[in-house]
């Protein structure tokens, strides 16, 4: 037992739910609890309690937040959802750093802007696709990608051929254009743990999208992956947890996206020894982290639907 009372942000989504299904198996608390913009999720079924709280994009967010956390006497909040670690980000963590479990600052600053991932990875000379800002001009080459510079998720990210980009011509400045990287089933996301004594583990797993999201994948050990993984933690001072996302193109892996949070993906890495939040918050708490016994090469996870009833 780690902690009295954990509130878990984002409930009903997919990494909310698994997180807190973690801390419950985990018994990382006394109580779990969750919260969400809506009530009708299936976070109720898993979480001892669950509240409905304003989006993170709303004027009154932290107020709410905040006095969830003093009604509840919550003591760790971990925060799932993108949009609210990026108003965590951008507001200085409200003055309460020490309540919010997350990755350094320095990584989600980074991390949360596509642009600036890419000019740190050119900056120390790791492999990484063209990455230029739309409105400065046409891309290096075509087809490319093009995407948000600091959306989230894959709902808007594109394609973009010759054609596409002389009909649409007018570009905003959160438009980015980005090399496409174009091999079959060579999609890798990778964990990166690094604690506050500086140790840094990671998992390495090659993946198969459905709907957007990781459906199927299987471990590989590899170590040039590896040393380019360590290398990221090393630049950002990594203190935490973060997602790498990364293409292989000729023997060589080139990160594409950093996701300075806990992934969607969690709870497939944890089944696998990848515990990366219970290190967390057993790092949080200045207690020993467990021990990390790497999964063998060629283990395959697969993601299923769970039915469940409230």
């Amino acid at each position: 037992m780690f902690f009295h009372k954990i509130l878990v942000t984002g409930c009903g989504g997919d990494i909310g739910l698994a997180v807190g299904r973690i801390l419950l198996d985990e018994k990382a608390a006394d109580s779990v609890i969750g919260c969400d913009i809506q009530e009708d999720h299936a976070g109720k079924v898993f979480f001892d309690r669950c509240f409905v709280i304003e989006r993170a994009t709303a004027p009154n967010y932290i107020d709410t937040l905040l006095r969830l956390v003093e009604e509840e006497g919550v003591d760790l909040v971990i925060p799932t959802s993108e949009p609210e670690l990026r108003t965590l980000c951008t507001n200085d963590f409200f003055g309460r750093r020490e309540l919010f479990l997350t990755a350094n600052q320095k990584a989600m600053e980074i991390g949360f802007d596509k642009y600036r991932t890419a000019e740190l990875l050119q900056k120390n000379g790791l492999p990484h696709p063209w990455t230029q800002i739309a409105a400065d001009g046409r891309p290096q080459e075509f087809p490319c990608i093009l995407k948000s510079r600091t959306g989230c998720g894959s709902k808007d990210v594109c394609i973009l051929t010759e054609e596409q980009y002389h009909r649409q011509k007018d570009y905003g400045e959160d438009d980015i254009f980005q090399e496409l990287i174009a091999e079959d089933d060579a999609e890798y996301t990778c964990g990166v743990f690094r604690s506050s004594s500086g140790e840094v583990r990671s998992i390495i797993l090659r993946r198969k999208l459905r709907g957007g999201l990781t459906g199927s994948g299987i471990v590989e050990v590899n170590p040039e992956i590896e040393r380019l993984l360590n290398a990221v933690a090393m630049y950002l001072d990594l203190q935490g947890c973060i997602n790498v996302q990364l293409r292989m193109r000729a023997g060589v892996p080139y990160v594409f996206e950093i996701n300075p949070r806990f992934s969607s993906t969690v709870r497939f890495r944890h089944k696998l020894g990848f515990s990366d939040v219970i290190w967390s918050i057993q790092d949080r708490s200045r207690n020993i982290v467990d021990r990390y016994q790497a999964p063998v090469a060629g283990r395959r996870f697969y993601k299923i639907y769970e039915d469940v009833i409230d």
